[in-house]
């Protein structure tokens, strides 16, 4: 046993030393050249192609640089060669494939560097449309190759055909970006730009996505909206409702600094044109309307907006008195979806019925009348007024129109008391009647003789004594005793007395 260990002491460094001989050991820090530097992997937005960049080794016997890529088994091929003073290569990949990189040193006698952990992959950025939020949802890998040299990543954006622009700079931890309120119907580009903390960047690949929504009707048009009366007002919507959506949401607002609320949603309606009515004050607020129609996705918690229609406000008419020259003021009506022909003005007469006084164009919203002109007999202190918006004919010929509220005038009443009349005759002084220009409120006249017996009593300002006691025979040639006392429309209360003589021809 003692011989056998003898013998392998003897013989087993000889054979080593024969092994050695014939396979030498290298060590990468003797033999390898050094491994280039790769500076960065980016996407060329002008071909698409990928520029991989790297700094020469720090070895001077380098003859030739090779560039490797991952294949889909996720071990590297080579790619190219290079001679000692080449430093960059664009690869025009094909699909825009993220590819990881690599690139090694090759000396004069053939010793080539390992890849160690020299290998760069850009960003790989995928991006999503979400019906539900309407919103663009992108997720991207982190760059790989600057581990621990990251200061963040800037997200770029734009509509398609459009200008990219900076969407949000995010740290280097966040590998995610909501972009929030996008238009349907419309192809948007982003891009990930990584920034390295020594300001050096490398951008992805510029991925594309449409937001599609369901197709919209093909007519969504408010046809008016009208005041009904002093608390509602009517609003006329149609639509097409052939396609996928058939639900329609009417909202309101008051000034357009204001957001828009709902008045009321309709769904799945089997008719093309609605009728909605909102209650509210229609002499003191305007109201501006749009319909949006809307659909309920199976996956989604609310519903989207597809489409949205014209709009239409009611029309406020307010008035002013000043100097006997009344006033009317209104907001202009928004909008026919042919267009807007004019205001015609309309005024009560005393038989309560409305009648045309002028037609204005579609840009007038102010116009004017002296007072005077309205008095014909005895005229309410209480001129009412009201204007329509004339809608140009649509597509069937129709003209559509809208009635404004009621503005009412509140006028003076100046009254003038006559001091005698003749009873029974046949000229214009056969009664006894205050003349005046508008009749008030709320009146009453009561006639007396000098003892206090009621001869007449009457509260129309029109009504005028004929002389008769009670309606039966005619009175006595003599001096009565009047009273009147009124509330005009303005809220002035007066009270006359006097004199009034009865004489016979």
């Amino acid at each position: 046993m003692t011989g056998i260990r003898t013998y392998l002491g003897t013989i087993c460094p000889a054979i080593l030393l024969v092994v050695m001989v014939m396979f030498p050991v290298r060590t990468q820090a003797q033999d390898l050249p050094d491994i280039p530097d790769l500076i960065r992997v980016t996407v060329d937005h002008t071909d698409n192609g990928v520029l991989i960049q790297w700094n020469p080794s720090s070895d001077t016997d380098i003859k030739s640089y090779h560039l490797y890529k991952m294949n889909a088994h996720n071990s590297f091929e080579k790619l190219f060669s290079f001679s000692s003073n080449i430093f960059q290569f664009k690869h025009m990949t094909s699909g825009l494939k993220n590819l990881a990189y690599a690139v090694t040193a090759e000396d004069s006698t053939g010793n080539e560097s390992i890849f160690g952990q020299n290998v760069h992959r850009a960003v790989d950025l995928s991006v999503e449309f979400d019906l539900c939020t309407q919103s663009n949802n992108l997720h991207w890998t982190s760059y790989e190759g600057w581990e621990g040299q990251i200061s963040g990543y800037k997200v770029f954006g734009a509509v398609s055909g459009g200008v990219f622009q900076l969407l949000k700079f995010v740290q280097a931890s966040t590998t995610s970006y909501t972009h929030t309120n996008v238009d349907g119907d419309t192809s948007y580009n982003y891009y990930i730009e990584t920034v390295n903390t020594s300001g050096i960047i490398s951008l992805s690949a510029i991925d594309t996505v449409a937001t599609l929504y369901p197709q919209a009707p093909s007519t969504l048009i408010i046809d008016y909206v009208t005041v009904v009366d002093q608390s509602t007002v009517e609003l006329q919507y149609t639509a097409d409702i052939t396609g996928p959506v058939t639900s329609f949401r009417v909202l309101r607002r008051s000034n357009s600094d204001t957001p828009f609320t709902e008045v009321e949603t309709r769904w799945n309606v089997s008719e093309s044109t609605q009728v909605v009515q909102d209650q509210f004050p229609t002499g003191s607020i305007s109201y501006q309307y749009m319909v949006h129609s809307i659909f309920l996705p199976a996956e989604c918690t609310k519903p989207i907006v597809v489409s949205a229609s014209n709009r239409g406000n009611n029309v406020l008419l307010v008035n002013e008195l000043h100097d006997q020259v009344v006033t009317l003021s209104w907001t202009p009506y928004e909008t026919y979806e042919p267009g807007l022909a004019g205001y015609i003005i309309q005024r009560r007469n005393n038989g309560g019925d409305f009648f045309d006084i002028e037609t204005v164009g579609p840009l007038a919203t102010q116009w004017q009348e002296p007072i005077q002109s309205v008095i014909n007999g005895y005229q309410p202190g209480e001129v009412q007024y009201r204007v329509i918006a004339l809608g140009n004919p649509n597509e069937t010929g129709r003209e559509e129109n809208s009635f404004s509220n009621i503005t009412a005038a509140a006028i003076e009443t100046h009254m003038q008391v006559p001091s005698a009349f003749t009873p029974g005759s046949n000229d214009m002084n056969f009664e006894f009647k205050p003349q005046m220009d508008f009749a008030p409120r709320e009146y009453v006249m009561m006639v007396v003789d000098r003892g206090g017996r009621k001869m007449f009593e009457t509260t129309d300002p029109g009504e005028g004594w004929d002389g008769r006691f009670q309606g039966g025979e005619f009175v006595n040639e003599a001096v009565y005793v009047y009273f009147i006392q009124y509330t005009d429309y303005t809220g002035l209360f007066k009270t006359f007395t006097g004199n009034v003589t009865v004489l016979y021809p």
